[in-house]
Parts: C-alpha cells; structure tokens; sequence
C-alpha cells in the first residue's frame, strides 16, 4: 500500500506494526544498522532522527499509546480510538516522522513488512502572544534621554596580572639565588 508524504507537512507521527518475528528483526539488529533496517523497511533511505524502531516490550508499564501521549505529545483524544490497538501490538514497532523527509514530497510503499496502524499528530504550544497587562507595558518610551555610551574597554587587567607575574618570578630567582 503505497500513501504520500507531502512536503507541507509537519508535526506528524506515523505509527507501522512490523509484520516480521521479533526474534528475526533482532538477529537483523545485530548484523546490521538499524537506520539500514528502517531504510530496508520502508522502502526508501531515511535519516537516523526520522524514524525509530523498537521492540513493544521496552514500552511496558506505559505501553505504546502511553509513550507518543507522554514521549511525544500526542494529545489523548487522537489516541482514543486507537488507543486499544496500539496497546495490543507485539513485537517490533516503526515510528516515522514527517520530518524525516525534510520538506519533500515522498511516496513511500512498504509492502508486506509494515501496516500502518495510524497517523498522529504532534501537539504543538500555543505561541499567540499576549498583550501585557500592566502599567509600565502602557507607557509611551520618551527620547529625551540622550543614547547611553558604554564605558570606554581598559586592558588594565591584564596589565596587573602580568605586572605581578613579572614580580614573582623576580623574587623566586632572587631567593634561589
């Protein structure tokens, strides 16, 4: 089944089930890189921070729908209908980022390795800014005051330092003298 990355897209997770026996992709592991794996997977080469591939079994106590709600901010309500089916997968999962395309336009078809179990998205902070509220944010700058100058840089710092170097040394050859 092959589906479209777009390049206008952002902030999103695509989740695979890997149709492979776990004990097959950990002998793969070992033989070979996993951003070859992935890329052997997919399909198509990606970059090492586009995609992750772990076993279900390192997410226990959260499971999988725990970790995109808590690892990557998926908010609860994407995960609820799929909430079930992500938390029931065994083995090997993929998880592939829009961004590992970096702004192009992909089609990816995978094949029988992986079934995408869904598509979510990234919550992102509200960044609207807000007008202050106060007083002083009211107040209208003045140009009356004449610009400030900062005050002239002295090296002589440096100048002492090595002054006292200079002394030191003096009075260790005089004393061993």
């Amino acid at each position: 089944m092959a589906f479209e990355i777009q390049r206008s897209e952002h902030n999103l997770i695509r989740v695979f089930a890997v149709n492979r026996p776990a004990h097959n992709l950990r002998a793969a592991l070992a033989e070979q890189d996993k951003t070859d794996l992935i890329a052997e997977l997919l399909g198509q080469d990606v970059p090492k921070d586009g995609a992750e591939l772990f076993p279900v079994a390192d997410l226990a106590g959260i499971g999988l729908s725990g970790y995109l709600e808590q690892g990557y901010a998926v908010s609860p309500d994407q995960l609820e209908d799929a909430k079930a089916r992500l938390d029931a997968l065994e083995g090997y999962v993929l998880l592939l980022f829009s961004s590992a395309f970096k702004g192009r336009d992909v089609t990816l078809e995978p094949g029988a390795n992986l079934t995408l179990i869904g598509t979510f998205g990234e919550e992102q902070p509200d960044m609207t800014p807000t007008a202050l509220q106060s007083e002083a944010a009211e107040m209208q700058p003045t140009s009356d005051l004449p610009p400030s100058t900062p005050p002239p840089k002295r090296g002589s710092g440096a100048a002492i330092a090595l002054a006292l170097i200079a002394v030191a040394g003096l009075a260790l050859w005089l004393a061993l003298r």
